[in-house]
């Protein structure tokens, strides 16, 4: 089942490991993906990967923009671009990426009473890394999510975040890796998987949540 079919998907920050296994997943299940990065060479690697359903009056799914959304002014383009080969917007993944595009894309989320999924990373540990400083980012971003959650929830638009701990292929240890109740990190894989739950209708009554994909340090005192 294509849970995305002719679903418009931005994805922020899809030049990454994560995005690309999002977009690709999106891609599987039906949605239109934009890939919003700032490696216009990776984004169209990742683009020439994505399966595409070309027909006579079709001629691609997908979409790369080489953009900066920490730029008010570039957030408007990207916003219009997409809106003239789409004409609509239903989900925004936002990974690792600032929130202020939020404002902007709201009102179009409105109309398809869309949502948007936050995703914050841990990609590597600084040497002055501790538990105690992740969990409490993890803190403020359940705290951001749930102002955004409640604020847009009156016009249908679901807000959540997925909390994705550090994020690796690298089996060797490290300090994370000692507070992982289940003694392991988290895989690009897995956090998509948690990303494509939150935006789909299977969520219809989550909002607000910021679901740790953590190997169960979130749980751990």
């Amino acid at each position: 089942m294509k849970r995305f079919k002719e679903k418009t998907v931005i994805i922020t920050g899809a030049d990454s490991d994560i995005g690309r296994a999002t977009a690709t997943r999106f891609a599987r299940e039906g949605a239109n993906c934009i890939l919003v990065g700032i490696n216009h060479d990776l984004l169209e690697y990742i683009y020439k990967e994505l399966p595409q359903d070309h027909t006579w009056i079709n001629t691609g799914n997908h979409l790369t923009i080489t953009s900066d959304v920490n730029d008010p002014t570039q957030i408007v383009r990207l916003i219009e671009h997409v809106l003239e080969k789409y004409e609509h917007i239903d989900v925004m993944v936002n990974i690792d990426t600032a929130v202020g595009i939020h404002q902007s894309v709201i009102p179009y989320l409105i109309k398809t009473k869309g949502n948007i999924v936050n995703v914050s990373t841990l990609t590597a540990i600084a040497a002055d890394w501790n538990i105690n400083t992740y969990k409490a980012e993890q803190n403020s971003l359940t705290d951001t999510t749930k102002a955004m959650a409640l604020k847009n929830a009156p016009n249908g638009v679901r807000i959540n975040a997925v909390a994705a701990g550090l994020v690796t292929t690298d089996t060797s240890s490290n300090p994370f890796l000692t507070h992982s109740p289940l003694g392991k990190t988290a895989t690009p894989v897995d956090i998509t998987a948690a990303i494509m739950f939150l935006a789909s209708d299977d969520a219809a009554m989550i909002t607000g949540v910021n679901l740790p994909v953590n190997g169960g340090v979130s749980a751990s005192s």
